[in-house]
């Protein structure tokens, strides 16, 4: 395949995410008064953004320090917050969610388990919040009126246990999983060469502490997110519960894993708008408090991941080329 048919099914491929955004922007137009909107974004209170600011970066150090667990502490806390940020950084920018490879390239490179095993961290920690956020997502219904009594704190438990449960059987059942994928990629001599490095990557998944430490410091990282909507959320609605901002962040969770433009633009604020409709918040005061949100935690991933990128790759080059050298960097 030659480079222009790359390019033509790369520019394709980018179709389906740019018209669930631009039909997410559509209808947040329809269905919110922009105007309305601006207005109320204007009257925030800083002191609550300020604040949401500072606990947003605790929630992504909390991140970073989840990270280091994963890949068994073979890379410090600062080098897990530069490979976490300039995947942010790359999720911003860059559409697929090429930031997950970007960070898997870093912290694989930091750590010293290659691509491979960077990937496999990083994977780990993708499983684990889909069920830290079904976790927040279910604890949080009674702020929609589902009144589920016992059902509800049981099914989270049980949820988060279950993401805890499958990585560490996983990781258990590593040699034999690699034994059983050893003979199929036999004929792909480049592919086989990279088991012994997904095998070193399930090294700190297999300790059952290091594990646990990994969930608690992401359930930690998860809280701080569902202080830092709080807080913004205030600033636009002063009487809202931190309920509503813990159903918002479950619904958002689940809502930007579609495919979308890069940075999730239109498809964030309309999971956020959706979700705080039903805990009755007006759609002005919800696309105030989505805009604001967002623009917070992109523009402070974004600075991190742009301080770190710069920090990668030292020298004279710029920026778009230290992201280059950084994300085509090839291991043996």
């Amino acid at each position: 395949m030659d480079h222009d048919d790359q390019h033509r099914r790369a520019l394709r491929s980018l179709i389906p995410g740019l018209l669930l955004s631009g039909t997410a922007v559509v209808a947040l137009v329809v269905v919110a008064d922009p105007a309305r909107a601006l207005q109320v974004l204007m009257t925030a209170s800083p002191t609550e953004l300020a604040a949401a600011a500072v606990v947003s970066v605790l929630s992504l150090i909390a991140r970073a320090a989840a990270s280091r667990e994963l890949v068994d502490r073979r890379v410090g806390l600062g080098g897990a917050f530069a490979a976490l940020n300039i995947g942010y950084l790359a999720n911003n920018l860059l559409p697929l969610r090429a930031g997950e490879a970007a960070r898997s390239v870093v912290l694989g490179r930091r750590s010293g388990l290659g691509i491979v095993g960077g990937a496999a961290a990083v994977a780990a920690e993708r499983l684990l919040d889909v069920m830290l956020a079904a976790t927040i997502l279910i604890a949080a219904l009674p702020a929609v009126g589902v009144d589920a009594g016992w059902a509800a704190p049981a099914a989270a438990a049980g949820a988060a246990m279950a993401g805890v449960t499958v990585l560490l059987v996983v990781a258990r059942r590593r040699e034999l999983i690699i034994a059983w994928l050893e003979p199929k990629l036999a004929p792909r001599p480049r592919l086989a060469a990279l088991l012994p490095r997904l095998e070193a990557g399930f090294d700190g998944l297999a300790k059952p502490r290091r594990l646990l430490l990994a969930a608690c410091w992401l359930g930690l990282s998860w809280l701080l997110a569902v202080i830092f909507f709080w807080l913004v959320l205030r600033a636009f609605v002063p009487e809202a519960p931190p309920e509503w901002a813990a159903f918002g962040i479950g619904v958002l969770a689940f809502g930007i894993a579609l495919p979308s433009s890069p940075g999730a633009i239109g498809v964030y604020e309309a999971a956020l708008v959706g979700a705080l409709a039903l805990c009755g918040v007006a759609s002005a005061d919800a696309l105030a408090f989505a805009v604001a949100s967002h623009a917070l935690s992109f523009s402070i991933t974004s600075v991190c991941g742009l301080v770190a990128l710069i920090r990668q790759v030292p020298g004279g080059a710029g920026i778009a080329d230290r992201a280059r050298s950084l994300v085509g960097s090839r291991e043996n």
